[in-house]
């Protein structure tokens, strides 16, 4: 080998992903800057760039910088319903234990996840198209979580309801629509202190509306609200149009 040949410059190596793990890799990224700068101020030049691939490779896996926002709110989404579906299991206890058991996963998997306030900006009036194809696919998990556990509430006695699919039908409509209007009302808030209490105070009569559905003896379904909790719903309000920090 000569001397020039030796200090000659090795030619980069192109590492190859498989593509399923390339696009978590995109959204992980994508998610930590979301996490450490906002999801308004978020690039593609810096998710490219952290990745070390070119534009073309993200563009690959997402049409748009929107379509990182709807993945990562499905992912969310998904792993949400899976820790419900691992809560709620178990029939050797009475369905009103496990739908209670799922209520309490949900809300420990949200302060954990980072995805929440991203999840928040499904509320702005330009993500409508979004949050419609999200809310689709969240509801269709949550009825297939949520039935079966009604069904196994009748058929044991923890639930008083005469038909387990209409039942299911009106819990789903305060999850989400009564949750929609809760975040209009909310919305309307001047102060993260304000839309915290609206948000809280909704959800509680949420819940109260869902243990008369289910015909379960009040609190059975509370859940606490810890400081925690308070300091997330708080953060929201920063998310939401015309209200960022």
């Amino acid at each position: 080998m000569t001397t020039a040949e030796a200090a000659a410059p090795l030619p980069k190596v192109r590492v190859t992903k498989d593509p399923d793990v390339r696009r978590e890799e995109l959204l992980d990224i994508a998610l930590d800057l979301c996490r450490t700068h906002g999801f308004d101020a978020l690039r593609v030049e810096q998710v490219v760039q952290r990745a070390g691939v070119a534009k073309g490779t993200f563009y690959h896996y997402f049409a748009s910088k929107d379509a990182v926002l709807e993945a990562l709110v499905q992912r969310f989404g998904e792993g949400l319903f899976d820790q419900l579906e691992a809560a709620s299991a178990g029939e050797d206890r009475p369905a009103s234990e496990r739908l209670q058991a799922a209520m309490h996963a949900a809300q420990n998997f949200k302060l954990t996840q980072g995805d929440v306030p991203l999840a928040a900006l499904l509320q702005r009036e330009e993500n409508l198209a979004i949050r419609h194809r999200v809310y689709r696919a969240w509801l269709a998990d949550a009825r297939r979580v949520l039935q079966p556990l009604i069904s196994d509430g009748v058929a044991d006695g923890s639930f008083d309801v005469d038909d387990a699919a209409g039942a299911t039908d009106i819990v789903l409509l305060l999850w989400f629509d009564a949750g929609d209007r809760l975040w209009e009302r909310a919305g309307a808030a001047t102060s993260a202190e304000e839309f915290a209490d609206i948000m809280l105070s909704g959800s509680r009569s949420i819940t109260q509306a869902q243990e008369r559905v289910l015909g379960v003896a009040p609190g059975t379904f509370s859940v606490p609200t810890t400081p925690e909790i308070v300091a997330m719903v708080s953060e929201l309000f920063h998310t939401l149009e015309g209200k960022q920090s």
